[in-house]
């Protein structure tokens, strides 16, 4: 679900400054990291892999939470396993997460992102954005470049047709991950992947908290702690990977309506014309079926999300 985890104004500021830093170091290697897009995520989370930093958090700060809050970052690189290493059945390289804790309660927030190398035309990226729209408001694209590190919504992508010429709402990767990420504009807290397992899971619209066996290479994240761990990977069913976009992402309405990293007001009609245009499948003449058939049914999960709201206010 998106929903805004409590992180105190204070902490989000230590972390954002942080990471404004680290990525300006990332950028700054590229020439000598730019091999291919592994690469650079590699560089990426080496630049943003920190040790515990602390943040006093006082009364008079009007927070619901004060004292000595901790924050930490880490990266892990997994090696893949059998087929399930491959991307091409998610449209993933990576994972961001954000971990809170609070004494022995543990909550996670995650989005996938998948990554490029001064991406100008992509046709495959295309393809990519449409199996990420099965966790579309908690999913990215990256493009690295030498002057910096942009991203980009899985709406913006499938509009352009993969020219990056023609895509809207680019933003730097800063302010995604400073602000839209830490002020829970995006991501969600039923997607979670645990390396040991090497499942990834998350709540389907159905309400079923599903998981499917998937090795994803990437993994940056945020640990934070509350001054107030044992951390449970919780399933209702395992999944195998050709039913993986059978089980879309819960989100509300209200989220699937929504404009994705960008902070523009527009209205559900103007939303749900703009977004049936991004996913009919009509735009796509060189995918396959089962391709055209995902998106067909992101257009049918936006109608329906524009008649629940309509409803509400008849």
């Amino acid at each position: 679900m998106l929903r805004r985890l409590y992180i105190p104004r204070a902490v989000m500021q230590s972390i954002a400054q942080h990471l404004d830093q680290s990525i300006e170091r990332a950028v700054a290697d590229f020439w000598s990291a730019n091999e291919d897009e592994d690469t650079l995520t590699g560089d990426l989370g080496a630049c943003l892999r920190t040790g515990t930093h602390s943040v006093e958090v006082t009364r008079n700060q009007n927070e619901e939470i004060y004292g000595l809050w901790k924050w930490s970052m880490d990266y892990a690189k997994f090696r893949g396993r059998g087929k399930g290493a491959t991307e091409s059945y998610l449209g993933a390289d990576g994972i961001f997460e954000l971990r809170l804790s609070w004494g022995s309660r543990t909550e996670t927030k995650s989005i996938l992102f998948q990554s490029k190398v001064n991406w100008h035309a992509d046709q495959n990226l295309v393809r990519q954005a449409i199996l990420l729209s099965t966790w579309r408001e908690a999913a990215i694209v990256i493009n690295y470049t030498p002057t910096g590190f942009e991203a980009y919504s899985i709406d913006s992508i499938l509009a352009s047709k993969g020219e990056r010429a023609s895509a809207q709402d680019g933003q730097s990767l800063k302010k995604v991950l400073g602000e839209y990420f830490l002020e829970c504009k995006i991501g969600n807290t039923d997607l979670v992947y645990d390396p040991r397992a090497r499942k990834l899971a998350w709540r389907a619209s159905t309400g079923v908290r599903v998981a499917t066996q998937f090795s994803i290479p990437h993994r940056i994240r945020i640990n934070i702690q509350s001054p107030l761990y044992k951390e449970r990977f919780t399933y209702d069913k395992l999944i195998p990977l050709d039913e993986i976009h059978s089980h879309r992402m819960e989100a509300e309405p209200e989220d699937v309506l929504m404009p994705l990293l960008s902070d523009r007001e527009e209205t559900p009609k103007a939303r749900r014309q703009a977004l049936a245009m991004t996913y009919h499948p009509d735009r796509y003449p060189i995918l396959d079926q089962f391709l055209k058939d995902l998106a067909t049914r992101r257009m049918q999960e936006v109608n329906a999300a524009f008649d629940k709201i309509k409803k509400t206010k008849d």
